[in-house]
C-alpha cells in the first residue's frame, strides 16, 4: 500500500500536471510538423527532404530536453520521477509513429545510450551493466521493427499492445540497471505508459489517415495520373508565382525548357498506345530523377500529349542547356524494351529565360514554344537556345 501510494503521489500532483501540458503541448508541435513535412517531401529535393528530417529529429531531441530541464527546475535539480519516465518515453515513441524517419529513430536509438552514459557520470553503480546490454539488445530489436513496420503496428491491436510492453519495459530494466528499484514500480509504469500510448494511437491513426486523404487530392489535383510529374494545372499555378517572383527579383535569372519527344506517333502505331504510355512514363520519369539529383532548382510539368515543360528558378538559359543536355544524355543512354526491342528515345528542346519585355507569360511561352519549333523544323534531336540552333 506504501509503494502504490508513493507511485500515485508521483504520478499525480501538479509538477506532474504541469509536466503531461508541456507533453501535450510537444506531441501537438510533432504532430503539427508531421503534417507539414508530409505535404512537401514530395515536391523538394533529396538534400532538402533529409534537412527537414533532420530538423525533426531535433525537434524530437529538443523536446526530451526540454521535459529534462523542466523536471530539473520543478525539482530540485533531480529527475528521478516516474512521471517525467512516461513523459519522456511518450515523446521518443510517438515521434517514431508519427513522424517515420531514419532521424528520428536514431533519436530513439541513442536515448538510452545518453540516459546510461549521464547516469555513469552521476554515480551510478555499473554493477548491472549486463542487464543494460540485454536489454539495450531488446530495445533495438523493438525500434527496429517499429520503425520498418509502422503502419502494420498502429492497425494490430496485440502488436501495438506488445510492442509497447517490450518499448516501456525494456526502458524500465534499464532504468532499473543504474538505479535498482522495487518492481512493482515498473508494473504501474506499464500499465500507466500503455494507458497513455493507447490513447496516443487513436490520435496518430486519425492524423495519418487525414495526411493521406490530403496527400491524395493533391495527388489528384496537380499530378499528371499517367507520368507521376506536374500537370498542367499545377504548371498553370506556378507560372503565375514565377511571374510574382520575377517582379520582385527582376535580376534573378528564370528559365524555361520545353521539350518534346521525336516521332512519338511512331510509337503508337508501331507498337500500340500502351507502348506510348510507356514511353511517356519513361521519359517523364528519368527527367524527374535526374532533375532532383542535379539541381533543387528545375520543377518538370506535363504540359500535354508529349510535351514537357521545366522551370528553372536562378538558373539562366546557359546552365539550363547543360542540365538538359545532361539529362538527355542519360536517356539517350537508357533506351526503353518495348516486345523484346531496345528503342532509343530522343527529345527535342526550346530553352529561353523569362526578359523584362515579356509583359505577361504568353509571350514568354510562344518564344519557347517557337525555339522547340526550330529544333524539330532542323531534324529533330536538337536544342534552340535563345534561337540558336545546335546538334545534341
Amino acid at each position: 500500500m506504501y509503494l502504490f501510494e508513493n507511485f500515485f503521489n508521483d504520478i499525480f500532483n501538479i509538477k506532474s500536471v504541469i509536466m503531461a501540458l508541456i507533453t501535450v503541448g510537444l506531441i501537438a508541435i510533432m504532430m503539427i510538423m508531421t503534417y507539414l513535412v508530409a505535404q512537401r517531401t514530395a515536391r523538394l529535393s533529396h538534400i532538402r527532404t533529409f534537412i527537414l528530417e533532420l530538423i525533426e529529429a531535433l525537434v524530437v531531441a529538443g523536446g526530451v530536453l526540454l521535459l529534462r530541464q523542466t523536471f530539473l527546475v520543478l525539482n530540485g535539480g533531480s529527475v528521478m520521477s516516474w512521471g517525467y519516465a512516461i513523459a519522456q518515453l511518450m515523446i521518443l515513441l510517438y515521434s517514431m509513429y508519427a513522424m517515420q524517419t531514419l532521424a528520428v529513430t536514431l533519436v530513439n536509438l541513442a536515448m538510452p545510450l545518453v540516459f546510461y552514459g549521464q547516469a555513469v557520470r552521476l554515480g551510478a553503480s555499473t554493477q548491472y551493466w549486463w542487464v543494460f546490454m540485454l536489454t539495450m539488445a531488446v530495445l533495438f530489436g523493438v525500434i527496429a521493427y517499429i520503425s520498418q513496420h509502422q503502419a502494420l503496428v498502429l492497425k494490430s491491436e496485440w502488436r501495438f499492445l506488445l510492442l509497447q510492453f517490450l518499448y516501456g519495459g525494456s526502458w524500465c530494466l534499464i532504468i532499473w540497471s543504474t538505479k535498482p528499484y522495487h518492481l512493482f514500480y515498473a508494473v504501474n509504469v506499464l500499465v500507466v505508459f500503455i494507458a497513455y500510448m493507447w490513447i496516443i494511437r487513436f490520435f496518430v491513426t486519425r492524423v495519418n489517415h487525414v495526411i493521406s486523404h490530403f496527400a491524395s487530392l493533391d495527388q489528384a489535383a496537380n499530378y499528371d495520373e499517367l507520368t507521376g510529374v506536374r500537370n498542367r494545372a499545377n504548371f498553370d499555378t506556378t507560372t503565375v508565382g514565377v511571374f510574382g517572383v520575377y517582379r520582385q527579383h527582376p535580376t534573378m535569372p528564370i528559365t524555361m525548357a520545353m521539350f518534346d519527344i521525336d516521332h512519338f506517333k511512331h510509337f503508337n502505331d508501331d507498337y500500340g498506345h500502351l507502348a506510348g504510355d510507356a514511353v511517356l512514363k519513361h521519359v517523364a520519369q528519368l527527367f524527374n530523377q535526374e532533375l532532383t539529383k542535379q539541381t533543387s532548382h528545375g520543377e518538370l510539368f506535363r504540359y500535354g500529349g508529349e510535351e514537357f515543360v521545366i522551370i528553372f528558378e536562378n538558373i539562366p538559359p546557359l546552365d539550363a542547356q547543360n542540365e538538359v543536355t545532361a539529362i538527355r544524355d542519360t536517356l539517350q543512354k537508357s533506351p526503353i524494351t518495348i516486345n523484346g526491342d531496345k528503342l532509343t528515345v530522343t527529345v527535342s528542346i526550346g530553352i529561353s529565360a523569362l526578359q523584362p519585355a515579356d509583359t505577361d507569360f504568353d509571350s514568354w511561352f510562344k518564344r519557347v514554344d517557337h525555339y522547340l519549333y526550330l529544333s524539330k523544323e532542323a531534324g529533330r534531336d536538337r536544342i534552340t537556345v535563345e534561337g540558336q540552333t545546335q546538334k545534341l
